[in-house]
């Protein structure tokens, strides 16, 4: 291996793809470039042009790009065994949760120590994270969502300062806004993806920037499209089935719409419980690329459960051009 090229793995979670680094053992003096020209989908990483000969099958590929870099450092002493993690998006910034980042750094750990339970130390805190027994799905701890404008955060005026924004205009969505580890804006709409007119049909890429970039979110926000397909009653009202919705996440960092989001699965879900849309603490998250279980509870810590895969091995340039 060259002395200015570092080991990589790929791995996705429903989709939501990401390049993972031991930051232990090797050292990207400049992670911001790193990510922006291995992750960018026109000209990033391909799997044809990072592994090391022989070890994935070319129908494994996948996509170009990512949609971050996880830099991670394990520290087995600890039990459960700890995993200090670091996401850094697209864009060169680092976000401070990611939900499928997270699932996805407990595989990883998983296939480096053969443990199953793992502590991730994110900069939104430390959260809880099993394996499946046939390592196929991990679930993670989400914390606690919360619709503090404070923590969101949210900037509101006049006789709204300090209220959340619950189902309100903002630059042409109705939205709620809320922090799942990162602030999300949530808008639900008429139609899931079986309806030719409904969420399938909005053009994320047009209505999510202005929301993304409005005053009333001074750290940016991602921008959730969610149509509830099943409200979880049953059909006759005794809250026995399980809610169903339909998610599109145009992500801060990403900067365009990822094939699934973790916190934006969490998000979509306790918004619902909010506005009174769905039966029950418990639903299953469908965005593009897959199917995510939540549960957001009256107290205590959400959780996301859903498939994990590795994609491929290989080396990148430490310092690309």
């Amino acid at each position: 291996m060259s002395a200015h090229a570092v080991p990589v793995e790929k791995y996705h979670g429903t989709g939501n793809d990401f390049l993972v680094v031991d930051a232990d053992a090797h050292t990207v003096g400049d992670r911001a470039a790193f990510a922006r020209a291995h992750c960018d989908r026109e000209t990033g990483v391909t799997a044809d042009a990072a592994v090391d000969e022989g070890t994935v099958p070319p129908s494994t590929t996948g996509r170009r790009g990512a949609d971050g870099v996880l830099f991670l450092s394990v520290e087995e002493r600890f039990d459960p065994t700890r995993v200090v993690m670091t996401l850094v998006q697209p864009d060169g910034s680092t976000a401070s949760m990611c939900g499928n980042g997270a699932r996805v750094v407990a595989r990883w750990a998983h296939d480096r120590t053969g443990d199953r339970e793992f502590m991730i130390d994110t900069q939104a805190g430390t959260r809880h994270a099993t394996v499946a027994d046939d390592a196929s799905a991990a679930t993670i701890e989400m914390g606690v969502p919360t619709f503090d404008p404070a923590r969101v955060p949210v900037v509101r005026e006049g006789d709204l300062a300090g209220e959340p924004l619950i189902d309100e205009p903002v630059e042409g969505l109705s939205v709620t806004a809320l922090n799942t580890g990162v602030p999300h804006a949530v808008a639900f709409v008429d139609g899931g993806r079986d309806d030719p007119d409904g969420i399938d049909a909005y053009d994320l890429d047009a209505v999510a920037p202005p929301v993304r970039h409005a005053d009333a979110f001074p750290e940016g926000a991602n921008v959730n499209l969610a149509a509830v397909v099943d409200d979880g009653t049953g059909g006759d009202g005794d809250g026995g089935g399980t809610a169903v919705i339909d998610q599109r996440t145009f992500e801060r960092g990403v900067e365009g719409e990822t094939q699934s989001c973790g916190t934006g699965a969490v998000a979509v879900v306790a918004a619902a419980r909010r506005l009174g849309l769905i039966a029950g603490e418990s639903a299953v998250s469908r965005p593009p690329g897959g199917e995510l279980a939540i549960t957001v509870p009256d107290a205590g810590h959400a959780t996301l459960t859903g498939p994990v895969a590795h994609e491929f091995s290989g080396t990148l340039p430490v310092n690309p051009r």
